[in-house]
């Protein structure tokens, strides 16, 4: 090859050489520009507050200087061995005073060079054993969250009991003091009384359509139920909604059915549960579907159709109404993350995010927590709670570094490699959400959006869609009319 030809390739290779070498320049740049701190000065995502561990704090006990140590006060004799079987009744610090009593080490006492020592030891042993104690004290108060994540684990996540699991996360909140008995017995009598409010309409409860009516009738309308134990009819109110801390911000246990059934009031969480839970006592079948920060019910009319129930006012609503709220995006609808119904494997899935968050309502977030994490990922990694705890999670854990590191300024923040990470790591977590078409519904507008259903009530196309499963119960009634004067024939 000539010469020149041989430049013209050098000069060309370094050309690509340094071309490559200011698209990795200026990528680096890019990225060190995009960090921007203000988001986490951001609202939670989900209204989702997360608790991190605090980091190790270095040890409360005092330095010793070795160099400081007269011989002429050294004592010969060696310290007694303390006694390191604590007391849990007594307070740690003062069983680390009495351990320090018993070897004479308090400060301000002279030690020699073998007390130093042993100094080291008790405190390396004190320390061990407040970790074993802090362990010991999880395991005890973490014990029942522990049990009910090995009892779903259990479960098949492509057929399973909705109400075996939502007992099981529920207990395991209130430390395994509830009965599942009595917890059937509160559903069989609302099965009961859908039963009875059908054959005081004359329809079948072995048609679908008509037990879904039945049940739509306990959150629509007060209803006579018949005791024949009391021999009497009782006046049941229809299961109403809760207005005060409907998201469980005080207390997390307005989120259960277990609340619901003692109050005859719940929220958007508790009352499509109670539904699915009432219509698998009848044999129905029926769909978890959910909406930004909301969750309601699906289920088919005579042709397949599915109709949306919104349990939280007890009316059939539109999908217009649903989309109406402003934070359903094109992306999630595609995703169907919202508005489609739950899989049994996706509502498995969706339980073990309500184990989750009722442990995080407790606990700090720590590695039994991402095990649940993990674990809902596995069964459905679009799972949105499961994004959103991560996201969550991992903008704590880059605040926490990065304010560790002095909070540079974002443009130094490179020159941290631990911090950086996490920045990075944060961000991918939120590219995950983004990319399912997540977008964060603060808590007012979701109040605004549920309180339109009220003129969403009078809305033509919902009156029709009333009238509709009016007419359709009506055909059903007559069918069972036509059926039972042909077996008189």
């Amino acid at each position: 090859m000539k010469i020149y030809q041989r430049l013209i390739i050098f000069k060309a290779s370094l050309l690509l050489d340094f071309a490559f070498f200011l698209f990795i320049i200026s990528n680096t740049i890019n990225a060190q520009s995009k960090i921007n701190y203000n988001n986490f000065d951001k609202q939670s995502l989900g209204q989702l507050q997360i608790i991190l561990p605090q980091p190790p704090q270095p040890a409360t006990f005092q330095q010793i200087d070795i160099n400081n140590f007269s011989p002429k006060q050294a004592q010969v004799n060696s310290p007694a061995q303390p006694n390191l079987i604590l007391d849990y009744n007594n307070s740690t610090e003062r069983q680390n005073q009495q351990i320090l009593q018993q070897t004479n080490m308090l400060p301000g006492q002279p030690t020699n060079a073998q007390q130093v020592q042993q100094m080291a030891d008790i405190e390396r042993d004190l320390m061990e054993t407040k970790f074993y104690r802090d362990e010991m004290e999880w395991l005890a108060r973490s014990q029942s969250y522990r049990q009910a994540f090995n009892e779903l684990s259990k479960l098949n996540p492509d057929s399973f009991s909705i109400t075996k699991a939502v007992f099981i996360i529920e207990n395991a909140y209130y430390n395994n003091q509830f009965s599942y008995a009595t917890l059937i017995k509160g559903l069989a009598q609302r099965a009961l009384l859908v039963k009875q409010i059908l054959k005081h309409e004359g329809l079948s409860s072995n048609n679908n359509l008509a037990l879904n009516y039945g049940i739509q009738k306990l959150y629509s309308q007060q209803n006579l139920f018949y005791s024949s134990k009391l021999k009497q009819n009782i006046l049941v109110p229809k299961i109403g909604y809760d207005f005060d801390d409907f998201m469980g911000k005080k207390d997390w246990s307005k989120m259960f059915v277990l609340k619901l059934l003692a109050t005859g009031k719940g929220q958007c969480h508790s009352m499509p549960l109670l539904y699915l839970m009432i219509a698998e006592q009848l044999g129905a079948k029926a769909y978890l579907s959910l909406a930004p920060q909301h969750s309601f019910i699906k289920f088919a009319d005579k042709n397949g159709t599915l109709l949306n129930f919104e349990t939280t006012n007890g009316n059939l609503v539109s999908n217009s109404w649903l989309v109406q709220s402003g934070y359903i995006t094109a992306q999630a609808l595609q995703n169907k993350m919202y508005l489609d119904t739950l899989s049994e494997r996706n509502l498995y899935a969706q339980m073990l995010s309500d184990l989750l968050l009722g442990y995080l309502d407790k606990f700090p977030y720590d590695d039994f927590a991402e095990q649940i994490r993990k674990k809902i990922l596995q069964i459905n990694s679009d799972n949105t709670t499961a994004l959103i705890v991560d996201a969550n999670v991992k903008t704590q854990i880059a605040l926490q570094k990065i304010n560790a590191v002095g909070k540079p300024k974002p443009e130094e923040l490179h020159n941290y490699p631990d911090a950086y990470k996490a920045y990075q790591d944060m961000q991918t977590a939120y590219d995950k959400l983004n990319n399912s078409g997540y977008q964060d519904m603060p808590a007012e507008a979701y109040q605004r959006w549920l309180r339109s259903i009220e003129q969403e009530k009078k809305k033509q196309a919902n009156r029709e869609l009333k009238e509709q499963m009016q007419r359709e119960m009506q055909q059903l009634k007559n069918m069972k009319m036509t059926l039972k004067n042909n077996k008189k024939d």
